[in-house]
Order: C-alpha cells, then sequence, then structure tokens
C-alpha cells in the first residue's frame, strides 16, 4: 500500500476507493455494532484492519484480514502495546475512531461523574487515539476520520452531554486537520441515529421509530452502509482535497 499522503485522485470513477486496497486501517471500537460493520467494510476492499476494542474477540465473527487487540481508549498505555505492534508494520494509512458510550440525560440531570465518564471517552478517547495512532502518520501520510454525530450540532434533549463532546470532537477535527497538513486529512462524520447497540432500546420503540423518521427530511433512519459509505469517502482518496469537515449523515435532520 502507498501512503495516502498525496490525495490525488485516480480518476477511477468506477472504483473510486481503488487505494484504499491493502491499506492498513484501525479502528477503535471494533467490536461494537458499527465498528465492526466499518471494519467488515475496509476488509472487503482488501485493506489490512486492526480493530481495536475494550471487549476480548471471544466467539463471533472471525475475518482473516482483521486482527483483533484488546486496548481501552481511556488507557493512553494501552493504546501505545497496540500501536508498538502496528509500527512492526508498514504503519497505518487509515485511522477510524468509531468508539463510543452514550447515557441520556439532560444537562441540568448530568451528574459530575457520568460527565467525567462520558468525556473520557467520547472526547478524551478520541484524543488520545489521535497523538497515539494519528501522530505516527505525519510522516507517512495518511487519513483520520472520527465519529461524531448529529447531537452535536443540534440540540437533542436527552442527548446533551453526548451533544456537547461530539460538537468538541469536530472542533478537534478542524484543529488536527490543519495542525497535521498537508500529509494527514482529517474529517468527522455526524451522522442521526442508527440501530446499534447504544441505540437498541431507542429502535426497540416503534413510537421512536416513527417519530424519528418523520423528523427527518428524508424519512428514513440511516443504516450501517450509510455510515461506511461515507466513512470510505472520507478515507479515500476521493475525496483528496477535503479536510478538516465535518460531513452531516443525517437525512436532513439538521435543517430543520
Amino acid at each position: 500500500m502507498v501512503a495516502l499522503g498525496n490525495f490525488a485522485p485516480s480518476g477511477d470513477y468506477a472504483f473510486p476507493y481503488r487505494d484504499l486496497v491493502g491499506a492498513h486501517v484501525l479502528v477503535t471500537g471494533g467490536r461494537g455494532t458499527l465498528g465492526a460493520a466499518i471494519c467488515r467494510g475496509f476488509a472487503s476492499l482488501g485493506a489490512q484492519v486492526w480493530s481495536v476494542d475494550q471487549s476480548p474477540a471471544e466467539g463471533g465473527e472471525q475475518h482473516p484480514q482483521i486482527t483483533h487487540r484488546v486496548a481501552d481508549v481511556r488507557d493512553r498505555a494501552s493504546l501505545q502495546a497496540v500501536q508498538a505492534e502496528v509500527a512492526l508494520t508498514e504503519g497505518l494509512d487509515v485511522l477510524v475512531n468509531a468508539h463510543g458510550l452514550q447515557i441520556r440525560s439532560d444537562f441540568a440531570g448530568c451528574d459530575e461523574e457520568t460527565w467525567m465518564t462520558l468525556t473520557d471517552v467520547n472526547l478524551n478517547g478520541v484524543y488520545r487515539s489521535c497523538q497515539v495512532f494519528g501522530e505516527p502518520m505525519r510522516s507517512r501520510g495518511g487519513a483520520i476520520v472520527n465519529i461524531g454525530s448529529v447531537n452535536g450540532v443540534v440540540v437533542s434533549g436527552k442527548g446533551t452531554p453526548y451533544g456537547i463532546q461530539k460538537a468538541a470532537v469536530s472542533h478537534m477535527t478542524k484543529v488536527m486537520a490543519v495542525e497535521w497538513a498537508p500529509l494527514v486529512r482529517v474529517n468527522a462524520l455526524a451522522p442521526t441515529a442508527i440501530p446499534s447497540g447504544m441505540t437498541k432500546d431507542l429502535f426497540a420503540n416503534p413510537d421512536y421509530v416513527r417519530t424519528k423518521t418523520q423528523s427527518i427530511p428524508l424519512k428514513r433512519t440511516g443504516t450501517e452502509e450509510d455510515i461506511v459509505h461515507a466513512i470510505m469517502f472520507l478515507a479515500s482518496s476521493a475525496s483528496g482535497l477535503v479536510t478538516g469537515h465535518t460531513l452531516m449523515m443525517d437525512g436532513g435532520l439538521s435543517l430543520v
């Protein structure tokens, strides 16, 4: 894999992600519903994928191009141990920060313990991951995609603490995009809620699904495939002139 540092599109409109074939990709939160889908997506293109999660890869789906490693984004030393192993290969071309934690609360009702718990995963975890895994890209080139949220753009009741932290991730993305240019592109993705481990209780409620769907101009909620395709676009040279951007993946929800 040639490092993605020059970001020049290939002109191959039929297969715009060709530069991801053989790429070295690391996904945090790789054992979650969305993280696992992201890993499978990159592996399907022929990428070599590192799936990093605090949950061990016991049982479940195995893929010859996906390597699972246990590490916690709250623990820098555990991330550094994975990076030491990654460094023995060619290094990373793509970093996707897909980990996250949601504890629903409004602002006034969020106690300090809950606030600190959420912040350490949703904001500090991205900071640690980018410093440990992303910083080495500065000498070879690469692309970083941080998963934000539509809640980081619009105010959403019980998702307030989560939304504040995701808004901070979007700004962190801008800062890194400027500081780590020209060899590293850094972008974020801000999806609306999709069925996942974090939202399974919500999507089990028909009233929530109906109300949510009606509030979205495109009249549908997102899917794993929506998110994976958007991440592949931001990770590949198809978006070679895009950096510091938060791509809304919300069906127009943030517009109304």
